[in-house]
């Protein structure tokens, strides 16, 4: 089912074209994003928070487990979701045409399970996961671990991708500092890890731990005698003569000799 969503053939290819332009599936991501600030204005914030956002209570003990992939669906109207909706369009489009849509779709479902995953095994089974904010940045890492050294305009400056998103990840720690808000910044963890591994991982620079094979132990060939045998003494005989003998060897073809007359 899979292969004939997502046939391999057409994997760096958009999904779709609009006006001569090609829409990627980052572009539909994006799009969803926006449009769920929309569903959250009508809902509401009690429906949602019940039914989409997630948390160890809500999906395990009231059995909301769809929360797991919906929470990133709870987007409050606000400015700097719009915005990071368009980021992801743009960053994400980079990603994807790079890794393959295949690919893409992997970091999404990876960046959507580990803010949850990480609460779990945490114990922080009270604490409420819901934005496409993590999302989004996790996202933007993934462009900064691809590209780098690619130039990003700020206002009047140009940084590099990885300097940028250093200077965010490291606002953003302070700022949840401040505020003492240890989900925040388990969270924030969560989806940077994750995502700069992700990318390592796909790109080879990184690699799963394996376990050494067990080879079969081998037996160790017999030592060889010291002495030699009738038969190499003879062979060293037709090619270095009699006088290439040593006494034990002359010793050992007599001996051999006098056997071979007494079973005559």
């Amino acid at each position: 089912m899979f292969n004939s969503w997502l046939p391999e053939s057409k994997d760096h290819l958009p999904l779709t074209w609009w006006k001569q332009q090609p829409v990627y599936l980052a572009a539909i991501i994006a799009l969803v994003g926006a449009a769920s600030m929309v569903v959250y204005a009508i809902l509401g914030t009690g429906f949602l928070e019940a039914y989409a956002a997630f948390s160890f209570k809500i999906a395990f003990r009231d059995w909301h487990v769809w929360t797991l992939l919906t929470y990133p669906l709870v987007n409050f109207p606000s400015l700097w979701t719009l915005v990071g909706c368009f980021l992801l369009w743009n960053f994400g489009e980079a990603v994807e045409r790079h890794l393959g849509r295949r690919a893409f779709i992997r970091l999404l479902l990876t960046l959507v399970l580990s803010s949850p995953v990480f609460l779990t095994l945490l114990g922080m089974h009270n604490s409420l996961c819901a934005g496409i904010q993590n999302i989004q940045f996790g996202v933007f890492i993934a462009f900064a671990t691809l590209y780098p050294r690619a130039q990003i305009s700020v206002i009047i400056l140009a940084l590099d991708a990885w300097l940028l998103a250093a200077i965010l990840v490291g606002v953003d720690v302070l700022m949840f500092l401040a505020v003492r808000s240890w989900v925040s910044i388990v969270l924030l963890a969560a989806n940077v890890g994750t995502a700069y591994a992700f990318i390592r991982f796909e790109t080879g620079a990184l690699k799963l731990p394996s376990l050494p094979k067990r080879t079969p132990k081998t037996k160790k060939p017999a030592p060889k005698s010291s002495t030699p045998t009738v038969d190499d003494i003879l062979d060293k005989i037709s090619h270095q003569g009699m006088q290439s003998l040593t006494a034990e060897e002359r010793r050992i073809l007599d001996k051999a000799s006098e056997e071979m007359k007494r079973k005559r």
